[in-house]
């Protein structure tokens, strides 16, 4: 309502002033020069031709001054006209993206098709790079469903590619992959720093140059995993088991962690 009531006194405002230059330009073509000369003290005694040029200079003066301030009115309109076309684009954007959204989390739901849950994680990830602001519910709708889902292995092919859209960025919140069976997955370069996957299985996953700081691996199962040039400092790393792993001299460790003494093989 109040939204209501400034537009419309800012229109009236605009039709008064209209009226009021229009009233100008018409008194400029009749008596408005004289009536000015006459109540100036160095015009007031002009006469003949001189009187003449003076009323067509004071009109012309006038008719500059209207012309100036309808420059004024029509780039406050269309200034207007910008910000409302703006705000109606932020809308249809808007309700475009909450549309997306509610038919990828569909597609993401369905039983029956993995091709139509691969679409819909794939129509997430579109969406984030769209709405950078929904990319914190993203990030959780994924992890829940990979938490739902990945329970055996091998990793399935939806699981598999909402861990790659979950590995490609970094993300406002850590990511909650806790307890996950995700052997065997392939996660080059992946950015999973502050993650939590406090026992996950991680065996034999390809993690070669991914970034695992800060994450929590307390339990986590990362026997026979490729940790090549992985970044795992101030990672916790409490009760993990690395028997088998693959490590190379760019691989990095927390402090105070020896690679040979729990069974990682540095190439």
């Amino acid at each position: 309502m109040l939204k209501k009531l400034i537009k419309a006194s800012g229109w009236t405002a605009i039709a008064v002033v209209a009226t009021v230059l229009v009233a100008v330009v018409v008194a400029s073509f009749g008596a408005l020069p004289g009536y000015v000369l006459d109540h100036s003290s160095s015009a007031s005694s002009l006469r003949g031709l001189d009187r003449v040029k003076a009323e067509t200079d004071v009109r012309t003066a006038l008719l500059q001054a209207v012309g100036g301030v309808l420059l004024v009115i029509g780039a406050v309109t269309a200034w207007r006209q910008v910000l409302v076309a703006r705000g109606q684009q932020q809308v249809a954007r808007r309700v475009a993206t909450t549309d997306a959204f509610s038919k990828a989390v569909e597609q993401l739901g369905n039983t029956d098709s993995a091709a139509l849950r691969v679409g819909g994680i794939y129509a997430l990830d579109r969406i984030t790079d769209d709405d950078p602001a929904e990319r914190t519910r993203v990030a959780e709708i994924l992890s829940a469903f990979i938490r739902e889902r990945a329970s055996s292995t091998p990793v399935s092919p939806d699981v598999a590619a909402a861990l790659t859209v979950l590995a490609r960025r970094e993300w406002p919140c850590a990511l909650d992959l806790a307890a996950t069976c995700i052997a065997g997955a392939r996660l080059p370069r992946a950015a999973l720093g502050r993650a939590q996957l406090r026992g996950a299985d991680l065996k034999g996953a390809e993690l070669c140059g991914a970034v695992l700081r800060t994450s929590d691996l307390t339990d986590a199962d990362l026997r026979n995993a490729d940790l090549s040039g992985a970044d795992l400092r101030a990672a916790q790393l409490s009760g993990a088991k690395f028997s088998g792993a693959i490590a190379d001299r760019a691989t990095r460790w927390p402090d105070g962690f020896v690679p040979d003494d729990n069974g990682v093989l540095v190439r």
